[in-house]
């Protein structure tokens, strides 16, 4: 990427070095779970590829659609990561690096959102439509 396109953005930058460590993870787990592997550098690249999309539509609507895209394949990505947590695949210590940079990379998509949906309305009148962040927050508690 040039400094002319997508990686000027943060939200794309974040979303792209989770996406190269998400893709370390996945390369690290057993061989047994290829699936899962595959799941999660899926979810991970498709954040930033659907910012760099989403950047080369001729349209703030698009760009903004693209953009929610890439939020729910962050928010996929946040279950893999919890789920992994959940059955001992990866340590605390570990989870804790991937979920600062999931959360770092969503915020700045979130303001990116915000700020495309802004530029939006005032183009065209839409301020009726909201975007709202979505928090998630799971639980680490042994139910056993």
């Amino acid at each position: 990427m040039t400094d002319a396109g997508p990686a000027k953005l943060d939200a794309w930058r974040l979303s792209d070095d989770l996406a190269v460590e998400a893709f370390h993870l996945s390369r690290s787990l057993p061989s047994d779970l290829r699936w899962l592997s595959s799941q999660i550098a899926r979810s991970a690249t498709s954040v930033p590829a659907n910012i760099a999309e989403g950047y080369s539509r001729s349209s703030k609507k698009e760009f903004l659609h693209f953009l929610s895209i890439a939020r729910g394949s962050l928010t996929e990505l946040e279950y893999y990561l919890h789920f992994l947590r959940r059955v001992d695949l990866i340590d605390s210590e570990r989870y804790g690096q991937l979920d600062d940079l999931r959360r770092r990379a969503g915020r700045t998509l979130f303001g990116l959102m915000r700020s495309v949906r802004s530029n939006l309305s005032v183009g065209n009148g839409s301020a009726g439509h909201s975007i709202r962040e979505q928090r998630t927050e799971y639980s680490y508690d042994d139910h056993s």
